[in-house]
């Protein structure tokens, strides 16, 4: 947390990031060198430098219909991924033209491969690609500056926003070899929000204390758990980014791949639900006197719009295959898109917006093929490589 005491690793930090920031700039001058556009490359928007629209206050805009409110984020584990996506031709497997101006690439830094040299190349590749949509970084927690799963991983990369660590057992873990204080892994958010806290801190002070990373916007990732309050956690994330000006940009991202898989569209529907409600409302315990006995009873209180989070910053996680086995024991092996699809379309209908897609290429573009994804985004690239109106 800011003023903590600074590990080594972390005093090393600037020295790694610089490298590799020199490393990104040296690949992007060569990346954005002015050329000639191919019959794969759209017209428009992807290629100019300037003139970008301004991204919403959170992860999607608030309000207004499904397909404007619609937002994905996109997992990226390697350069193939960024190729697909770099790719406009849709008769060569290309997927560019369902990106749209808010829609957020996530660099998967966990990937067994990702290390930090290789994120900053993907993030280059991006930012040349696609000059004006969000990217970000989805760190482990590691402390080792040499490893896929580092905690800090692009904290310098001028193209990335934000950088969110995945909070789940295997990454808290698997950062205690270069982090001897931290205790193991537990499921109980009296404990686990301290935690919590505690590394939003951490993480929020280190790019605070850094001419430039101090931009960036903070994030997690989290386990879903019934038991968890995930107000209070987005609540805590936007304390952590107040030194940015406004008052509620913490991005948050929540598992809830398990309710989709295991329940279709009703269970990621019904998810949401339950999310959204907890950001708007507090449960408190108050006595009452019932036949003459007190007895304390917990209610619901509404939160006033001022002290809620943005919503616009909730994104909520559909993971899966387009081979799925339903008796493998994973969402992401086992979930189909058209139930990604469904999912994501009952979610949206509930009050959602932005939806993290963690699933490979060939299974996002079966998942644009779906009616419920089809409809919120057709393809805006024309056969003749331009770009059509929207």
């Amino acid at each position: 947390m800011p003023g903590h005491a600074q590990t080594p690793v972390e005093g090393r930090i600037r020295a790694a990031a610089a490298a590799l920031l020199m490393a990104a700039l040296a690949l992007a001058a060569t990346m954005i060198a002015p050329r000639g556009p191919t019959a794969a490359e759209p017209a428009s928007a992807a290629k100019k430098a300037n003139g970008c629209d301004p991204w919403p206050a959170g992860l999607s805009p608030l309000g207004g219909p499904a397909p404007q409110r619609f937002t994905m984020l996109i997992r990226i584990n390697q350069q193939v991924n960024v190729d697909t996506y770099s790719n406009f031709d849709p008769a060569t497997g290309g997927l560019g033209g369902y990106i749209r101006p808010q829609d957020i690439f996530v660099i998967n830094t966990r990937f067994e491969t990702t290390t930090p040299s290789v994120a900053v190349q993907l993030a280059t590749n991006l930012r040349a690609a696609f000059p004006c949509n969000r990217i970000i970084a989805l760190n482990g927690m590691k402390l080792d500056p040499a490893v896929p799963e580092y905690a800090f991983s692009l904290a310098d990369h001028p193209a990335v926003w934000a950088l969110m660590t995945d909070f789940e057992p295997s990454d808290w873990n698997g950062g205690r070899a270069s982090d001897p204080g931290r205790p193991p892994w537990s499921y109980k958010f009296k404990l686990a929000y301290p935690r919590i806290k505690q590394w939003d801190g951490r993480l929020a002070g280190t790019l605070a204390s850094s001419p430039t990373a101090a931009s960036k916007r903070t994030g997690l990732v989290p386990v879903d758990n019934a038991g968890w309050n995930y107000r209070q956690i987005a609540q805590d994330l936007d304390k952590k980014n107040r030194r940015l000006g406004p008052r509620h940009i913490g991005p948050l991202s929540v598992q809830t791949q398990d309710s989709c898989a295991d329940a279709g569209a009703s269970g990621l529907r019904d998810r949401a639900a339950a999310l959204i409600d907890q950001y708007k409302y507090r449960l408190v315990k108050k006595v009452v006197k019932r036949k003459g006995k007190k007895k304390k009873i917990t209610v619901r209180r509404k939160i006033k719009v001022e002290g809620r989070p943005l919503l616009g910053n909730l994104s909520l996680q559909i993971s899966f295959s387009d081979t799925p086995n339903r008796d493998a024991g994973m969402a992401i092996t086992k979930t189909s898109a058209q139930t990604a699809a469904a999912c994501a379309r009952a979610a949206l209908k509930r009050g959602a917006g932005a939806f993290f897609f963690f699933a490979s290429d060939d299974s996002m573009a079966l998942l644009f093929k779906q009616p419920e994804i089809a409809s919120l985004r057709p393809n805006g690239t024309t056969s003749s490589g331009g770009v059509s109106p929207k």
